[in-house]
């Protein structure tokens, strides 16, 4: 599967855009940066989002996405999935007639532009040739880590915002799990911050690792604060566990 980054960003700032990861040109993994980032052509082909929470840096991409593809006219249509508490909302508080139209009856309730889907932590959900399986993770909000797998029975794993967790690594026990995108959005100095806000640092994800029953030969990095990253970047490197990378807006991964 390809991956390509449209945004990698714990906030924002010229050069950094928030997290939202495309799969295979269909598939999003949260929305933070979306039409910034791809072409009227490229939004249209994406049908399915899934959300690991609601915090605004993950979905703020959304209303503008579907108001794009409202106005092109070419019939695309769109599935928002996740827990049923991010979907809850979703609904009260951004597509909800006030500070957004509810695009889930535009054109009309029967065939609309965008439609939620609630999803469970039993089992996996079927979408073209990969499964997904979403796990809770531990953030100050619901928060649902993925990991996602193809027909060859590669799979990829992305935490979303996280503080120390453990059910999605006993998610990965029997799976070849070749990549992980995984948080660390302050520095080790920031350790008392980054437990209290539900946040990984350098040093709290080397303790994760230690957790994994099986290490992914990547760790793709997210989601560190811009102010920080230099001081994160030292501190990653030394990590000697696995192969770490800082994933940067723009770049395209292959698992």
């Amino acid at each position: 599967m390809q991956i390509r980054v449209l945004g990698a960003s714990g906030s924002e700032e010229p050069g950094y855009r928030s997290p939202a990861f495309l799969v295979d040109d269909f598939l999003l993994m949260d929305a933070g940066t979306v039409s910034l980032s791809l072409e009227s052509e490229e939004q249209c082909r994406i049908t399915h989002i899934f959300l690991t929470h609601a915090h605004l840096d993950h979905i703020k991409g959304i209303p503008f996405l579907v108001d794009n593809i409202v106005s092109s006219g070419q019939g695309c249509r769109l599935s928002i999935l996740s827990g049923k508490d991010v979907i809850a909302d979703l609904k009260r508080n951004i597509f909800n007639n006030r500070i957004w139209p509810d695009f889930s009856t535009i054109p009309d309730a029967e065939n609309p532009v965008m439609r939620y889907r609630e999803i469970s932590t039993r089992g996996r959900i079927q979408v073209g040739d990969y499964s997904i399986y979403a796990t809770r993770v531990n953030h100050a909000v619901p928060t649902y880590g993925y990991m996602i797998e193809n027909r060859s029975s590669t799979a990829l794993v992305y935490t979303g915002d996280t503080g120390p967790t453990e059910r999605i690594w006993k998610r990965m026990r029997g799976h070849r799990v070749s990549a992980l995108i995984a948080e660390v959005s302050f520095p080790d100095e920031l350790e008392e911050l980054a437990l209290a806000s539900g946040h990984l640092t350098p040093s709290l994800l080397e303790t994760e690792i230690t957790k994994m029953p099986v290490i992914p030969q990547t760790i793709y990095i997210t989601h560190l604060k811009p102010f920080h990253k230099a001081t994160i970047k030292k501190q990653l490197a030394r990590i000697r566990k696995t192969r770490i990378e800082i994933l940067r807006d723009g770049m395209v991964i292959t698992v």
